[in-house]
Protein backbone atom coordinates (compact mmCIF):
# COMPACT_ATOMS: atom_id res chain seq x y z
CA UNK A 1 0.00 0.00 0.00
CA UNK A 2 1.31 3.79 -0.51
CA UNK A 3 2.59 5.56 2.28
CA UNK A 4 0.04 8.45 1.12
CA UNK A 5 -3.07 6.33 1.16
CA UNK A 6 -2.09 4.94 4.51
CA UNK A 7 -1.41 8.28 5.77
CA UNK A 8 -4.87 9.24 4.58
CA UNK A 9 -6.55 6.62 6.13
CA UNK A 10 -5.11 7.18 9.18
CA UNK A 11 -6.02 10.82 9.55
CA UNK A 12 -9.79 9.70 8.27
CA UNK A 13 -9.68 7.32 11.31
CA UNK A 14 -8.74 10.25 13.75
CA UNK A 15 -11.33 12.83 12.24
CA UNK A 16 -13.89 10.04 12.64
CA UNK A 17 -12.61 9.18 16.26
CA UNK A 18 -12.80 12.50 16.97
CA UNK A 19 -16.28 13.65 15.69
CA UNK A 20 -17.52 10.52 17.37
CA UNK A 21 -16.16 11.86 20.46
CA UNK A 22 -17.96 15.02 19.89
CA UNK A 23 -21.14 12.60 19.43
CA UNK A 24 -21.19 11.00 22.36
CA UNK A 25 -21.02 13.85 24.69
CA UNK A 26 -23.41 15.56 22.87
CA UNK A 27 -25.76 11.97 23.12
CA UNK A 28 -25.96 12.95 26.46
CA UNK A 29 -29.67 14.82 27.12
CA UNK A 30 -28.60 17.03 30.00
CA UNK A 31 -25.61 18.09 27.81
CA UNK A 32 -27.03 18.29 24.83
CA UNK A 33 -29.66 20.37 26.43
CA UNK A 34 -26.95 22.95 27.41
CA UNK A 35 -25.75 23.33 23.86
CA UNK A 36 -29.44 24.36 23.40
CA UNK A 37 -29.33 26.86 26.03
CA UNK A 38 -25.75 28.52 24.76
CA UNK A 39 -27.10 28.30 20.99
CA UNK A 40 -29.22 31.35 22.25
CA UNK A 41 -26.68 33.04 23.78
CA UNK A 42 -24.12 33.21 26.80
CA UNK A 43 -25.66 31.88 30.12
CA UNK A 44 -24.43 31.79 33.68
CA UNK A 45 -24.02 28.42 35.67
CA UNK A 46 -26.08 29.52 38.24
CA UNK A 47 -29.31 30.03 35.30
CA UNK A 48 -28.54 26.87 33.21
CA UNK A 49 -28.65 24.95 36.80
CA UNK A 50 -32.27 26.64 36.94
CA UNK A 51 -33.31 25.87 33.72
CA UNK A 52 -32.32 22.04 33.24
CA UNK A 53 -33.71 21.92 36.92
CA UNK A 54 -30.36 20.23 37.78
CA UNK A 55 -28.42 20.84 40.92
CA UNK A 56 -25.55 23.44 40.25
CA UNK A 57 -22.86 21.10 40.73
CA UNK A 58 -23.83 18.28 38.34
CA UNK A 59 -24.54 21.01 35.64
CA UNK A 60 -20.68 22.63 36.70
CA UNK A 61 -19.60 18.90 35.90
CA UNK A 62 -21.59 18.87 32.55
CA UNK A 63 -19.91 21.98 31.89
CA UNK A 64 -16.58 20.91 32.54
CA UNK A 65 -17.27 17.91 30.22
CA UNK A 66 -18.25 20.16 27.11
CA UNK A 67 -15.34 22.37 28.13
CA UNK A 68 -12.66 20.08 28.19
CA UNK A 69 -13.44 18.71 24.59
CA UNK A 70 -13.70 22.60 23.41
CA UNK A 71 -17.62 22.96 22.90
CA UNK A 72 -17.99 25.49 24.96
CA UNK A 73 -15.77 28.24 26.53
CA UNK A 74 -16.50 30.24 29.64
CA UNK A 75 -15.35 33.61 31.19
CA UNK A 76 -15.47 35.00 35.17
CA UNK A 77 -17.47 37.82 36.08
CA UNK A 78 -16.78 38.78 39.55
CA UNK A 79 -18.29 35.26 41.61
CA UNK A 80 -20.06 34.17 38.42
CA UNK A 81 -19.03 32.07 35.28
CA UNK A 82 -20.72 32.68 32.07
CA UNK A 83 -20.21 30.34 29.13
CA UNK A 84 -20.58 30.46 25.60
CA UNK A 85 -20.19 28.35 22.73
CA UNK A 86 -17.03 27.63 21.08
CA UNK A 87 -17.99 28.90 17.48
CA UNK A 88 -14.52 28.07 16.52
CA UNK A 89 -15.14 23.85 17.44
CA UNK A 90 -18.61 23.49 16.36
CA UNK A 91 -17.03 24.93 12.54
CA UNK A 92 -14.09 22.12 12.94
CA UNK A 93 -17.27 19.55 13.85
CA UNK A 94 -19.41 20.46 10.55
CA UNK A 95 -15.77 19.96 8.37
CA UNK A 96 -15.33 16.63 10.13
CA UNK A 97 -19.06 15.66 9.45
CA UNK A 98 -18.95 16.78 5.75
CA UNK A 99 -15.14 15.49 5.12
CA UNK A 100 -16.19 12.13 6.32
CA UNK A 101 -19.80 11.89 4.32
CA UNK A 102 -17.85 13.09 1.07
CA UNK A 103 -15.16 10.48 1.70
CA UNK A 104 -17.95 7.36 1.72
CA UNK A 105 -19.07 5.86 -1.30
CA UNK A 106 -23.03 6.36 0.28
CA UNK A 107 -25.10 4.05 -1.83
CA UNK A 108 -28.87 3.60 -2.16
CA UNK A 109 -28.85 0.39 -3.31
CA UNK A 110 -30.72 -2.02 -1.57
CA UNK A 111 -29.49 -4.72 0.56
CA UNK A 112 -29.12 -8.19 -1.57
CA UNK A 113 -26.85 -9.95 1.05
CA UNK A 114 -29.32 -12.26 2.57
CA UNK A 115 -31.99 -14.50 0.87
CA UNK A 116 -35.25 -12.24 2.40
CA UNK A 117 -33.95 -9.11 1.10
CA UNK A 118 -33.40 -10.77 -2.40
CA UNK A 119 -37.16 -12.18 -2.18
CA UNK A 120 -38.23 -8.66 -0.97
CA UNK A 121 -36.61 -7.46 -4.05
CA UNK A 122 -37.90 -9.91 -5.98
CA UNK A 123 -34.86 -11.85 -7.23
CA UNK A 124 -34.86 -15.55 -7.87
CA UNK A 125 -33.16 -17.33 -5.12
Amino acid sequence: MCIHILTDRIKMVKDEEKLLSYIKILADKSKYKIILYLMKGEECVCVLAEKLGLEQTLVSHHLQTLREIGLIQDRKVGTWVHCSLNKKTFAEMEVLYQKILNSKNISDKPCASHDVCRQLLGEKL
